[in-house]
């Protein structure tokens, strides 16, 4: 397969930052009826097309919170100016890509000594959209209920079900412990939103049965689509990964359901191998999720690590997929300090290939490895 190449690691500073808010501060002289932006921002925007004023939304519609697109009468500036108060205001500014932004608005008029309006003292915010976190607190915490009675009852489903159908269960109840500890996750994330979420904890683990049952959780997604699915986990075979189980379960679990569900024909491989250096010195250890989905283009091998956003092949496979899958890889790489390659091509299927450093690995047992 030809491949395009995309290197995303826990380097500092290798890591796009995301988006920040920009602030700019304007003034409307209502007399000369001109706009004078008052710092760099101000102007940059200006000179990008965000609107400031009536004269701007021709050319960069915006939209209230409720979706209903905005006139020069809702605009703060001209607001301020026209019912003789402070205005506040919030638009959704929508870009060509998909993104939105939010403009937080404050503006107050300006009078002279004899009460009359000369102008009007704007302040514009532009920045991501803010979750509701307290909405998102109340689902997460929701989600814990159910989740937990799951957790209970598979032990007990599994004493009563013939020993062919045992194995199932097991699935089950690692698919819910899993999805408890991510929920867990989301409601410390959404009671601190400032700060990160629960801290990485490590221990040791044999990595070889963990990638496994990860990947038997797929089973029956692959066999409802008639794909192949496949593991070669002959080199990780002995080996045990110092990592924190959870987000490492998230990262390969979120790799392995995206090529799954991109994946229309063909098939997905889970596969284990050795990084060397020029001297043949172990570097580390590659786990592969190969698939033969629709590839992913070379300039677009960034941009879906971004929330929200898929590549053309997502789109046309018309999969329904939320494009929110490799953002949260990429944030759970950085903080397992590992790294993640991927190889691809546009219509040629992709390799997602993350990379465990020897310094998190250990053979604690003697294993004999098969020869080559």
């Amino acid at each position: 397969m030809t491949t395009s190449f995309s290197r995303r690691d826990s380097t500092p500073g290798t890591r796009k930052a995301a988006p920040t808010a920009r602030v700019a501060h304007v003034y409307l002289d209502v007399r000369r009826k001109v706009l004078h932006c008052l710092n760099d921002t101000a102007r940059q925007l200006a000179a990008e097309g965000v609107p400031f004023t009536s004269g701007d939304l021709a050319k960069r519609p915006l939209k209230n919170l409720a979706g209903d697109v905005v006139t020069s009468a809702d605009l703060p500036l001209l607001r301020a100016y026209r019912e003789r108060g402070a205005r506040e205001a919030v638009f959704v500014l929508p870009e060509a890509d998909d993104r939105v932004w939010h403009l937080t608005w404050h503006a107050a008029p300006l009078s002279d000594s004899h009460g009359e309006v000369v102008g009007v003292l704007g302040t514009m915010r532009m920045a991501p959209p803010e979750p509701d976190w307290g909405v998102l607190a109340g689902l997460a915490h929701d989600l814990r209920t159910p989740l937990q009675s799951l957790r209970l009852l598979a032990p007990l489903l599994e004493s009563r079900i013939p020993a062919e159908g045992a194995e199932m269960v097991q699935r089950l109840a690692a698919a819910a412990e899993r999805t408890l500890a991510i929920g867990m996750d989301l409601l410390d994330w959404c009671r601190s939103p400032m700060q990160i979420g629960r801290p990485v904890t490590r221990t040791w683990f044999a990595l070889t049965p963990f990638a496994a049952a990860l990947v038997a959780e797929q089973l029956p997604a692959t066999q409802k689509k008639n794909i192949s699915l496949r593991t070669d986990l002959t080199a990780s075979q002995g080996w045990e990964v110092h990592s924190d189980a959870t987000r490492l379960g998230r990262v390969l679990a979120n790799l392995l359901t995206n090529a799954v569900h991109y994946t229309q024909t063909g098939g997905v491989e889970l596969k284990a191998s050795w990084r060397e250096d020029a001297a043949g010195k172990r570097q580390g250890l590659v786990l592969s999720v190969i698939d033969t989905g629709p590839g992913i283009a070379h300039e677009e091998q960034e941009s879906i690590f971004q929330p929200f956003r898929r590549g053309k092949g997502g789109k046309e496979s018309d999969s329904g997929g939320s494009g929110v899958g490799l953002a949260v890889v990429e944030r759970l790489v950085e903080e397992l300090e590992l790294t993640l390659e991927v190889f691809s091509e546009y219509g040629h299927g992709s390799a997602f290939e993350l990379v465990l450093p020897m310094k998190f690995l250990r053979r604690p047992t003697a294993v004999s490895e098969p020869r080559p």
